[in-house]
């Protein structure tokens, strides 16, 4: 009798451990900026429902982590976390070892050079090396712009807006979606007198985890991503969020 108990019991630890680990692998851990419109704190948001729509809800509950891009990304490194959104493939291969990217880009940061034009002329890419430059903490933009070094890394737009009328920098370099939507916002420093010009469009990734769970959710996207695509569920889904850019698959 107590022989049969204990096999019973350890039927049941072992089950419960099974259900305990495929729970565990249905959950993935997002690591994100808080992008309004894009990623926002309630979880909501253009790349939030691109991600429900890849990772439907009946087999993957997606749980958000928010913080600034440089610990989002430094996270997924450590395995911490399955995914960070939004790397260029400049960045992954340069300054961030130990990522997987998609097999294809998701989006388009259309970067732009925000200046004072009676103090600086017309941005142009070949020249930005010239000018005394910022953008964002961990954006890495010399990589994607092919500057020689590191510009002034500023905590927020409101910072980089503020760096060059105060004319402590020549040029703030931002994704432009983002400066939209900053400039909506009620607390927004005005962009007057300052201008902007468009440099360059760049594809960006989901970067996932080097772990063996990471692995597995970046098979399931890049398969669900490219099986969508070719439906033309894709295509409607772009469709309804004009800040979302498609890219041309093969």
């Amino acid at each position: 009798m107590m022989y049969r108990l204990t096999v019973l019991l350890f039927c049941f630890f072992i089950v419960q451990s099974a259900v305990a680990e495929q729970k565990a692998q249905s959950q993935l851990q997002i690591s994100t900026p808080v992008w309004p419109g894009f990623t926002n704190a309630d979880g909501t948001g253009a790349y939030a429902d691109l991600f429900q729509l890849i990772y439907p809800k009946d087999q993957t509950e997606l749980v958000w982590h928010f913080s600034n891009f440089g610990r989002a990304i430094h996270l997924v490194q450590q395995g911490k976390h399955h995914v960070v959104p939004g790397l260029s493939a400049y960045e992954a291969g340069n300054e961030h070892q130990g990522l997987l990217l998609s097999a294809h880009p998701f989006d388009f940061d259309l970067i732009v050079a925000i200046y004072d034009p009676t103090h600086t002329a017309l941005p142009q890419l070949e020249l930005l090396k010239q000018h005394k430059l910022a953008w964002d903490l961990a954006y890495d933009l010399h990589l994607v712009l092919g500057l020689p070094e590191k510009g002034y890394e500023v905590l927020d737009i409101k910072q980089g807006l503020e760096l060059v009328k105060n004319r402590r920098v020549d040029i703030y370099l931002a994704e432009k979606s983002e400066l939209h939507q900053y400039l909506r916002g009620e607390s927004a420093v005005q962009l007057q007198p300052l201008r902007y010009q468009e440099l360059l469009r760049d594809p960006i990734y989901l970067a996932f985890a080097d772990t063996e769970s990471g692995r597995l959710f970046k098979a399931l996207w890049d398969k669900r991503f490219l099986s969508l695509y070719k439906t033309g569920q894709l295509k409607q889904f772009y469709q309804t969020y004009p800040q979302l850019t498609l890219p041309q698959l093969p």
